[in-house]
């Protein structure tokens, strides 16, 4: 069984070690077996993925690309790090938490929780803070 979280340009403010262990303990709760690629990157360039992949021209936190289909035990989870800080900032919670939250949000949509509609955002919401307080009773 392949479980792993992989971290590319990282923030320095956050404990990677931290997050990268939660992550692994909800990928088990979510019963995902794979890599989990995690890129940060500015809001600039993760505009450009969404252009190019999702013909979205929307600045976003996060866009997840499943490999399994292609027949890799792996995602890509694509993050802007400048959008994670805004929307802390916007939603009066800490830089941790918003990437806590953004991370694990990637983890729901590759386990099957959409947000297409308001039943399912309200749903994702629900099972992204059920993850946060496990976070919280962790570290």
């Amino acid at each position: 069984m392949i479980r792993d979280v992989v971290f590319i340009n990282f923030p320095v403010w956050a404990d990677g070690s931290a997050i990268k262990s939660w992550l692994l303990a909800e990928m088990e709760l979510l019963n995902l077996s794979l890599e989990a690629a995690y890129s940060f990157m500015s809001d600039e360039e993760l505009l450009k993925f969404n252009i190019k992949h999702l013909n979205h021209d929307t600045y976003t936190d996060i866009i997840t690309y499943d490999l399994r289909p292609e027949g890799l035990e792996e995602a890509n989870l694509c993050i802007s790090h400048e959008r994670v800080i805004a929307n802390a900032t916007t939603f009066k919670a800490s830089n941790t938490d918003e990437l806590c939250r953004v991370c694990v949000h990637g983890l729901l949509h590759l386990a099957g929780f959409d947000d297409k509609d308001e039943a399912s955002k309200a749903e994702m919401r629900n099972q992204e803070q059920l993850a946060l307080n496990r976070f919280h009773v962790e570290h």
